[in-house]
């Protein structure tokens, strides 16, 4: 049962009694998705905290039909922190793995460059050879 605010004090708000219910319906809806309060009062349930809203005057029903992305709910700060920590986290693992990619990178450049190196080596040994096999 609503005792504070009464049904009596919220139904001036709205032309009848079931959009003042489908009104409350859907702001309690976006506080219990993470919208942040409009008033400072602490309630009991959000339902409790949309009907002092809508008494409030804080919320109000628009007429007609609104299509679902036109309009947004505001998240709340714990919320919105999270969002960012997600945020960050992914792109220090982005980072890290371009940092891992350029490193191995780096690695097979050096490992190439040391067979390579090996490889002209011993070209010049064999070259030495054969050399030394034709002078004798």
């Amino acid at each position: 049962m609503l005792t504070d605010p009464t049904l009596e004090e919220l139904l001036p708000k709205a032309s009848c009694a079931y959009e003042l219910a489908v009104l409350v319906s859907k702001r309690a809806s976006q506080i219990v998705e993470g919208a942040q309060p409009m008033i400072p009062d602490q309630a009991d349930n959000a339902v409790s905290l949309a009907c002092k809203e809508i008494l409030e005057g804080k919320v109000v029903g628009v007429k007609g039909n609104l299509p679902k992305d036109s309009y947004v709910v505001p998240i709340t700060r714990e919320a919105r922190l999270a969002i960012e920590a997600e945020k960050k986290a992914k792109e220090q693992k982005e980072m890290f793995r371009r940092d891992a990619q350029a490193a191995d990178m780096i690695y097979s450049e050096q490992v190439q460059a040391e067979a390579s190196q090996a490889t002209e080596e011993t070209s010049a040994e064999e070259s030495e050879e054969a050399l030394e096999t034709v002078e004798e």
